[in-house]
This record gives C-alpha cells, sequence and structure tokens, in this order.
C-alpha cells in the first residue's frame, strides 16, 4: 500500500511563507511605531508568537528577535517607570526606545537581505 498524504505532513507552500516574511516585516514596523505608544509592541509579540511554529527558519529566526525585543523592552520599561521619581526612569525610558528602534531597523534589514540573527535570543543586536 502506498503512504497517503496527510494535512499534517504537508510541506509549507510558497504563499504561505511568503506571507511569513511579509507578517515579519510589518511586526518590525509595529515594533518601530511602537515607540510612540507602546500597543503595537506587543501586538507584534502576539503575532509573532503565533506565527513562529508555522514559518520556515529564517522567518521563525525573525520572530523569535522580535519576540526576545519585546521581553527585554517591557523590562526596561518597567523598571523606567519605576524609577521614574528618581528621574532616572526617564533616561531608562529614552534608552528602551533607541534601544528598540536600532534593534528593529537592523532586524528589518536582515529580513530584507535574507539573513538571520546569529543569536536571536540575545540582547544585543
Amino acid at each position: 500500500m502506498a503512504p497517503t498524504d496527510t494535512q499534517d505532513d504537508a510541506p509549507t507552500s510558497a504563499r504561505d511563507q511568503n506571507g511569513d516574511r511579509i507578517l515579519a516585516v510589518i511586526n518590525y514596523a509595529l515594533l518601530l511605531v511602537g515607540i510612540s505608544n507602546g500597543l503595537t509592541v506587543l501586538i507584534a509579540a502576539i503575532l509573532a508568537y503565533v506565527r513562529k511554529d508555522n514559518a520556515d527558519p529564517l522567518v521563525e529566526n525573525h520572530f523569535q528577535f522580535q519576540i526576545r525585543t519585546f521581553w527585554y523592552w517591557l523590562a526596561m520599561v518597567i523598571v523606567g517607570a519605576l524609577t521614574w521619581i528618581f528621574l532616572i526612569g526617564i533616561l531608562i525610558l529614552l534608552i528602551a526606545n533607541i534601544w528598540l528602534a536600532i534593534r528593529s531597523v537592523v532586524g528589518l534589514i536582515r529580513l530584507v537581505d535574507g539573513r538571520p540573527h546569529s543569536d536571536p535570543t540575545g540582547f544585543w543586536i
């Protein structure tokens, strides 16, 4: 008997992979917009969590990078908010947003070039 194809064994189509890549680009844009409002950073993280397991390895690498970017940024924002009264919080929030912008731009450039991150879970770029 010949093996039968199942839905679980079907390879991801090129259209799905392209859609995930476009979603990763949109996520980087959401991260950049999140500098001004914060909410879109959360939306980008949720989208990355939802799609990362079904994406091809390159895009999965970028989704992991976006998820870690969210968590590190959130930690810095919480510390900045808690230390606001000591005025150091303003500096921490400024650094957190500059860090978010740099990390998002570098990630977007790597995605467009078709390159993964060497350490998507690391803090630095």
